[in-house]
């Protein structure tokens, strides 16, 4: 069943905003094209569709010019007095096609009463980590203005007692009685969600705080905001009384037996004095307010805050002013130094890890650059010499980049052989002999000598080698290494022997001659 919910004769009211005031921040207004499904707002010749379901009141605009309405099943539509709403007009249209087209309402939201977010102050500018979340929500005393022309729906979860100074719905001021009775209608339905047993209060007058009992509130306001905090990034967070998370800053809480207006303008004004002597306007933030409760009784309580991230500044400044003022009875609560929450023991871990690996790295590649240095030389040669990197065990051996072996003094032969080496522990690979001339008694130890390596104690070393043992080979003459310019000897009772081979059939004979 549709609602319609005329405002005539409801006395419309223009108050001077002498009190605390909380506006209704919800909502999306029905000229926003994020109010419709793929953003596609109506004009005159298309027509508007609601969900079929459709909890909630929605206020529609003063001049509306469209085709048609398709109502939903359940829900409720907002009148004002002065509402003209024209159907099939083609005067000043701005359709793009002239084809009927649908416009379709998104599914409206319902916004918790004990919200914070729910609510904006003329003051949102300036509000900050130092006001408690209870003093965001409509106080006892203060006035609520709902308005707008978005769908309107409350949740009154954990709602007991709806108490209110005075309530502005849509530009209406609503009586208490007319409030009561709108809760137990079907109408109310719509707009108030979960009222079943909830009762309605109107406070005229002066509260000791925000609420007649901050601390039967503290839960069901916390409810909706624990998992909005954030993690305070101080050791020893404080809470004030009123507020649901933990902040880094400073208390001062004074008990008092009358919550006098006069008194908390003049401790305000004290605090503030001393905050522009300081020049601290810039860099902490200030809340007075009064918090009253049967069990705790009634306090003034200030709250000091860094503005730009915590940094002990306002627990200085509160130690100053205990030691000017000299307060009596007043209970100073601060928070410890600042740290970082997000770093954990295993973020540290991990970091100094990484930076050690950075740092052998590092020295790996100095060892594999300067093999002279002392220091960097008692590092083994196979962590920093990869043509060293052999993995018997497991049959992979990283080979040799042969384009640079040309320019390496290194054993003639080596790659064709099987790549072990027998050199010392000077890391130089052992020579061997590649050829001997026996006209000019030369021996060839190398094939390439690079004149940038400095190897004259190797060529010792080698010579020395093939001194101590005599090389054979297979159809060569026995040679002694010593003087490679004196000429050859050979032995009298040497035996060469000479091997004919002719081309001849199977049966033909070899002739062998010996000479002796």
């Amino acid at each position: 069943m549709l609602w319609l919910l005329p405002i005539q004769g409801l006395l419309i009211i223009a108050l001077e905003v002498t009190v605390a005031t909380k506006w209704y921040s919800g909502g999306l207004d029905f000229k926003d094209p994020s109010a419709w499904i793929d953003g596609y707002m109506p004009c005159s010749r298309d027509l508007v569709a609601f969900p079929s379901n459709y909890p909630a009141l929605l206020p529609l605009p003063e001049e509306l010019s469209i085709e048609g309405l398709v109502f939903p099943r359940n829900g409720a539509i907002l009148l004002a007095e002065e509402s003209t709403i024209t159907f099939g007009s083609t005067a000043n249209s701005q359709c793009e096609t002239e084809h009927l087209k649908v416009a379709l309402l998104k599914e409206p939201k319902s916004s918790k009463w004990f919200d914070p977010g729910t609510w904006r102050t003329d003051r949102d500018n300036e509000l900050s980590t130092s006001v408690p979340e209870l003093e965001r929500i409509p106080c006892d005393n203060e006035q609520v203005i709902i308005k707008g022309h978005g769908p309107l729906a409350f949740d009154l979860e954990n709602v007991e007692y709806l108490r209110v100074g005075q309530l502005i719905l849509a530009g209406s001021s609503v009586s208490k009685l007319y409030l009561e009775q709108l809760l137990t209608r079907d109408l109310g339905q719509y707009l108030f969600h979960n009222a079943r047993g909830v009762q309605v209060e109107y406070y005229r007058g002066e509260l000791c705080g925000c609420h007649k009992d901050f601390d039967r509130l503290l839960e069901s306001v916390c409810h909706n905001v624990q998992e909005q905090c954030e993690v305070p990034h101080c050791l020893s967070p404080v809470r004030p009384l009123g507020s649901c998370c933990l902040i880094c800053g400073a208390i001062i809480s004074t008990p008092t037996s009358q919550c006098s207006v006069r008194d908390k303008k003049q401790v305000t004004a004290q605090i503030n004095e001393l905050i522009t002597k300081q020049d601290l306007k810039d860099q902490i933030h200030l809340h007075v307010e009064f918090v009253g409760s049967r069990q705790f009784g009634n306090h003034l309580q200030a709250v000091v805050t860094d503005r730009h991230g915590y940094s002990e500044r306002s627990l200085e400044f509160l130690e100053l002013l205990m030691k000017a003022r000299k307060m009596v009875g007043t209970t100073l609560k601060v928070s410890g130094h600042p740290y970082n929450p997000n770093v954990s023991v295993s973020s540290i871990l991990l970091i100094l890890l990484c930076m050690a690996l950075v740092g052998l790295v590092s020295v790996i590649i100095l060892a594999h650059y300067m093999p002279e240095n002392p220091y960097l030389n008692r590092i083994p040669h196979w962590i920093h010499d990869t043509r060293r990197w052999r993995w018997r065990h497991l049959g992979v051996r990283l080979r040799r980049n042969l384009l640079f072996n040309r320019f390496e003094n290194t054993v003639p032969g080596g790659a064709g052989g099987d790549g072990s080496h027998d050199g010392g522990s000077s890391g130089v690979d052992r020579l061997g002999i590649m050829a001997y001339d026996p006209e000019s008694g030369e021996v060839r130890e190398r094939a390439f000598d690079n004149p940038m390596f400095e190897q004259a104690a190797a060529m010792e070393q080698a010579a020395r080698d093939v001194e101590e043992q005599s090389v054979d080979i297979v159809g060569a003459p026995r040679m002694e290494t010593g003087d490679l310019g004196a000429p050859s000897v050979v032995e009298d009772d040497q035996e060469l022997t000479e091997i004919n081979l002719d081309s001849g059939g199977v049966d033909s004979d070899c002739e062998v001659e010996t000479i002796e």
